[in-house]
């Protein structure tokens, strides 16, 4: 009987919003690189230069902001306190709706809507 109750706890720590948070930030990552590479080619190109500059520009916030969810979504796995899980969930939920307007819609949309669901997942998260 000792089993089936510790099997109906949650767990310790954020699980599936770490895991979530985490695959989202690394498919933004990856679209805010492929995206700064096409933008750097693309200032190169006659006529087609002058819009390059602002895209190189806003590809490299984009890769600021994706290193910064990755960064918070490693921290997750760890936390423990229930507070700080809350509070690192919110601001990932900030940087996820920030990376849909500076990254190729939010790492292909795909990395959008997961680190939106992980980060949801954080906040509504109890021990």
């Amino acid at each position: 009987m000792g089993t089936e109750r510790e099997g109906l706890m949650q767990s310790k720590t954020p699980r599936g919003a770490y895991i979530l948070s985490l695959a989202g930030s690394v498919i933004i990552l990856v679209s805010a690189i492929i995206e700064f590479v096409f933008s750097a080619v693309f200032t190169f190109i006659p006529f087609i230069g002058l819009l390059g500059i602002p895209m190189v520009i806003l590809s490299i916030i984009g890769i600021i902001i994706a290193v910064v969810a990755l960064v918070l979504s490693t921290r997750l796995g760890g936390l423990t306190n229930e507070g700080m899980v809350h509070t690192v969930g919110a601001v990932l939920l900030i940087i996820s709706i920030i990376s849909f307007f500076t990254n190729l819609m939010g790492g292909f949309v795909l990395g959008f809507l997961l680190l939106l669901i992980g980060s949801i997942m954080a906040l509504t998260w109890k021990p």
